[in-house]
């Protein structure tokens, strides 16, 4: 399934059992996380997990990229990564390495 059609299927569910609420206030009664909230946070955990040396698919993240000379965003790690297509640009891996490094 698609994220818009978990989302859709959450706000339905919402709306059957807080029906004077919006989805933020039902989502909030109900006290549950937002779909699209939890799936970023599970991938977030996941590729933090994977970051770690010791994890069976480490071997997947491209190796960093150490310049030798200065640059204005020198604190965030560079990786030899460059996605050709949008698709490939939304999977995990580049995803993660764009959005979720400290």
């Amino acid at each position: 399934m698609q994220k818009g059609d978990l989302q859709s299927i959450e706000k339905r569910a919402m709306k059957i059992a807080f029906p004077n609420a919006d989805y933020s206030e039902a989502t909030t009664l109900a006290n549950i996380v937002p779909i699209l909230q939890y799936l970023e946070s599970v991938a977030k955990d996941f590729f933090i997990s994977i970051l770690n040396k010791e994890s069976p698919i480490h071997h997947l993240i491209p190796e960093v990229i150490n310049p030798t000379y200065n640059t204005r965003n020198a604190s965030k790690p560079k990786y030899k990564l460059y996605p050709r297509t949008k698709r490939f640009a939304n999977t995990l891996i580049p995803y993660g390495l764009k959005n979720f490094l400290p």
